[in-house]
């Protein structure tokens, strides 16, 4: 409590002297602390957790967005709100009005400066988390702010933006792991026990002739097409108990799913917001489990060079093409497409005129130009296409009236839910529209589909099916708000020309986003680098992993940290550990 309020009388003692001593700078200081606080309650009912320091990187994003939930006064807000007239009033009516004069402006402003100065230094010398015992849990960012203090949590969390190397991080840890998948396939052992005590290894993934894939022939790769779809919040709320029976799912996903290459839930690591991280972990491979909660890379990293999907495709000969019709700068997008390696992007601003669901510009349009740019290239294409049409929040009443789909349940009767259902169910049939015309068209397609997250409403719906709070519950429960649906399919053209090429992946009904990348290699017949056999042996031991948690070869869930109590999960735990050093080699390690 003590270091929380030393922190809080700081701030107050800099505003006071950048503000003159004057009763408007400590009315100033309270209202900042004041729309801090409501600002973090907001969020909280959001998004489940309460501003990180990476939120900060993020304000335009946020402002972008917000317009599309509704803000709402509750008691406790409004008797702060209150509180806060009654002080301001205090002040003008009970503190006298002082001149100050040139000197005093100056004296303050250095006094202000000094503080700020020492602030700093005490900063950057004193390590939080250490000297002041504090431990944010990044996977229960709200449940630390409570315990310890908002302000000294946040500064923890500030101080822990910089990237650690993991425990058995070196060039050679790096090297011995990968060093079995860089030429291909290679025998190796069965278990995943560190052959040194430092250095975990996989055993080799095999191709089903035993063979290196290679690409044959110059550039470009004779290869299909490739749209890689994510869908804003496409969510199949069939999964929540009570619900399986209702006209809760998207139907013509699950025909699509039941003829594709591959197919399942997906676990996300991000919940009602946040759809970078998603963007992220399907686009590199690299897992948010790995980074902790309150972590945007999008926003806070250099992504230049990293070894990504764009990049692989590219390095192919294909054409790279980035499609999300909002705000180019919304997470930096405008840079990081640039950084990852896409020729173009289409934002906003280049879909003028394009039709609408809820004011927002539907999936089909999105498709319309996904196709677009395969017909205009020469070469084959690959588009990540980031949808919006389904973003919340899901109280607009812009649903038309032909349009309205109502949940036939009698345990969940909720209006956001109607509206949510409405805007898959055009997702779905905008998805139909796309199966079919490229299963009419020539062009060898290949197809990857899956939702960012849930639905902000998820923890409202997760109480009133489970029967209870999502807090105290099993990982296995928990991790029903963060798991999405998710399929690759090939059209008719594609399974024509190279039906000898793909492969059906029968273990992949549950998986975690940073695998789709080498479940799409694998699927698609595409050439695969060492990152992917890597990857694809690492799913063998670890199946699924997200920011909670990760699932083991026998489908138990387990938090980050927990004591190991069986073989299987030992096995999941040294590939945790490798999968750590050679993520952070890829993200930050040149």
């Amino acid at each position: 409590m003590i270091p929380n309020l030393l922190i809080l009388a700081l701030g107050c003692a800099i505003v006071f002297l950048v503000g003159q001593r004057t009763r408007a700078s400590l009315a100033m200081f309270v209202g900042l602390c004041l729309a801090a606080g409501t600002a973090n309650f907001f969020l909280i009912e959001f998004k489940g957790q309460p501003i990180v320091p990476a939120d900060l990187f993020a304000l335009s994003t946020a402002a972008s967005v917000a317009g599309g939930y509704s803000l709402f006064l509750t008691p406790r807000l409004a008797a702060c709100l209150g509180a806060f007239a009654a002080f301001s009033v205090a002040l003008a009516l009970g503190c006298p009005q002082r001149k100050v004069t040139r000197w005093d402006a100056a004296v303050n402003c250095l006094g202000a400066i000094l503080l700020v100065v020492a602030g700093a230094l005490q900063f950057n010398a004193v390590d939080i988390r250490e000297q002041c015992a504090v431990k944010v849990d990044v996977w229960d960012v709200r449940g630390s702010y409570g315990t310890q203090g908002t302000a000294l949590c946040f500064l923890s969390r500030a101080q822990e933006l910089t990237p650690k190397p993991p425990e058995g991080y070196s060039a050679e840890a790096v090297d011995a792991i990968l060093a079995p998948f860089a030429d291909g396939p290679v025998g190796a052992p069965p278990d995943m026990a560190p052959p040194n005590g430092d250095i975990p290894t996989l055993p080799a993934a095999a191709t089903d002739d035993g063979e290196t894939a290679a690409v044959e022939g110059t550039l470009p790769y004779d290869g299909p097409n490739v749209i890689a779809i994510m869908n804003e919040t496409f969510s199949d709320l069939s999964s929540y108990p009570g619900l399986e029976d209702a006209n809760a799912a998207p139907p013509f996903f699950r025909e699509v799913a039941a003829d594709a290459l591959a197919s399942g839930d997906v676990y996300v690591s991000a919940m009602g917001g946040g759809t970078c991280n998603s963007e992220f972990e399907f686009l590199t491979g690299a897992s948010m489990g790995n980074m902790g909660g309150g972590v945007y890379p999008y926003v806070l990293y250099d992504l230049e060079g990293v070894d990504n999907l764009a990049a692989a495709f590219r390095a192919l000969g294909y054409g790279t093409h980035a499609i999300h019709p909002a705000e180019a700068s919304n997470w930096r997008r405008d840079r990081i497409y640039e950084q990852l390696g896409f020729d173009d992007f289409d934002d906003i601003t280049t879909m003028e005129g394009a039709a609408t669901f809820r004011d927002l510009v539907t999936d089909r349009a999105t498709y319309e130009r996904a196709l677009q740019k395969i017909d205009e290239g020469e070469a084959p294409q690959f588009v990540f296409d980031a949808t919006i049409q389904n973003h919340g929040g899901y109280d607009t009443g812009l649903v038309p009236p032909a349009d309205a789909v109502h949940l036939e349940s009698e345990q969940v009767e909720s209006a956001e839910v109607d509206e949510f259902l409405a805007a898959i169910r055009q997702s779905d049939e905008d998805l139909r529209w796309l199966v079919d015309e490229l299963n009419a068209r020539d062009e060898p397609t290949i197809v990857v589909f899956f939702g960012d997250h849930q639905p902000g409403f998820a923890d409202w719906l997760f109480q009133k099916t489970f029967g209870h709070s999502v807090d105290g519950s099993p990982l296995e429960e928990v991790q029903q708000r963060y798991r999405t649906p998710y399929f690759i399919w090939a059209n008719a053209a594609a399974r024509t020309q190279y039906g000898n090429r793909l492969a059906k992946i029968a273990d992949a009904d549950v998986t975690s986003l940073n695998y789709l990348r080498s479940l799409l290699t694998e699927a698609a017949g595409l050439p695969e680098t060492p990152q992917d056999r890597y990857q694809r042996a690492l799913r063998g031991a670890l199946p699924a992993i997200n920011l909670n948690g990760y699932r083991d070869g026998e489908g138990a869930w387990h938090w980050f940290g927990e004591a190991v109590e069986s073989d299987v999960q030992q096995r999941a735990e040294d590939a945790l550990k490798s999968y750590r050093i050679i993520q952070h080699a890829q993200l930050f390690g040149g």
